[in-house]
């Protein structure tokens, strides 16, 4: 039974390399299944032992390359400061949001993919393997119960901040356009503050401090 499941193991990733190729290439409209399977040297109803359809292997890669990223930022974010309470929770999310910006400056190709596929179901409910499978509203919720402050519809916060920067750096890091990225990161920052500021709860706070 083992060396079955390393098979499928290998059939999948197999799939999922070939889609997630033809994807930053040619763009998920224009690729088909029979393309991934070409690709991959697979029959094409091998595919569909694995997925639905192209749709459900995109959701599945873009769930997978935005946990690495989300991840990543967050190692690189532990690594600077020990423990969350050392830092302000304001701190910690723009650390996360200028992470990420960098990363997809690096890899431009993945920005275009998942800019364009990432939507708020998908994001919210992404499973970090490194964290314990948690998922992204869990290490947010981490960050914000750490905080001396209290928020309103953190939820919704959160949606904003993603929302922000998934649709704002892709013209900016891709096109150059309106302005270059180093320039556009300040002023993204400053608009995450913003947010963050907007969804304060300044009573809640107060009644926090005198429980």
């Amino acid at each position: 039974m083992g060396k079955i499941e390393d098979k499928k193991k290998l059939k999948k990733e197999a799939l999922l390399e070939s889609a997630m190729i033809l994807f930053t290439e040619k763009g998920v409209a224009e690729t088909s299944v029979s393309d991934i399977t070409s690709r991959a040297k697979m029959a094409k109803g091998t595919f569909y032992l694995y997925f639905k359809d192209k749709y459900e292997i995109r959701d599945h890669l873009v769930a997978r390359k935005a946990n690495e990223i989300f991840e990543n930022a967050h190692h690189s974010m532990q690594s600077k400061w020990q423990t969350i309470s050392q830092m302000d929770v304001e701190e910690c999310i723009t650390f996360l949001v200028e992470n990420i910006i960098d990363q997809f400056k690096e890899s431009p190709s993945l920005l275009r993919f998942i800019a364009k596929n990432l939507s708020w179901g998908v994001f919210s409910n992404i499973r970090i393997k490194d964290l314990d499978n948690r998922n992204c509203m869990d290490v947010f919720d981490e960050l914000l119960e750490a905080s001396a402050k209290v928020y309103r519809q953190k939820e919704l916060m959160v949606y904003m901040i993603v929302e922000l920067l998934n649709s704002t750096c892709y013209n900016v890091i891709l096109y150059h356009m309106p302005v270059g990225i180093e320039q556009f990161k300040k002023d993204l920052i400053l608009a995450v503050r913003n947010i963050l500021h907007q969804f304060e709860d300044s009573a809640g706070a107060k009644q926090l401090e005198t429980a």
